[in-house]
């Protein structure tokens, strides 16, 4: 876990998984999301997950999608309303540098299905992992 001296975070597990990206934009000095995942990225990570909601600020970070799951309820975040809050995807990505050729979350859809099944979110992950194996 990283903290910068605005109180920022983000975390990064052993693993590469970059966790926790939290910028702190109170105050007069502000820390940039983008700042803070570049500097993960030069700490070993490596791979992230994420709602669709925030595909195209991880593209424009040099984050590619691999694959995906679409939303379920039973895993939603704590205050989420299903009258009220989207029911994203949840992305898959691996860091490579460069931006992904999809710029728009459906464009990938449509090339890549989601994974499916009881433990869609385990599968994905070991997708996106072993992807990481073939770069």
């Amino acid at each position: 876990m990283f903290i910068t001296k605005n109180g920022s975070t983000i975390a990064i597990r052993d693993d590469g998984d970059i966790i926790s990206v939290c910028a702190n934009n109170s105050g007069n000095v502000k820390d940039s999301s983008s700042s803070l995942l570049k500097f993960a990225t030069t700490k070993g990570g490596t791979k992230l997950d994420s709602f669709a909601g925030n595909y195209e600020f991880y593209r424009h970070c040099g984050f590619e999608p691999v694959t995906h799951v679409e939303f379920n309820e039973e895993y939603a975040p704590p205050g989420w309303i299903k009258q009220r809050d989207k029911a994203e995807h949840v992305i898959f990505f691996k860091y490579t540098g460069r931006q992904s050729r999809y710029t728009k979350p459906e464009q990938f859809y449509e090339a890549v299905s989601p994974v499916t099944g009881d433990d869609a979110y385990d599968k994905a992950y070991a997708i996106r992992d072993e992807s990481q194996n073939t770069q």
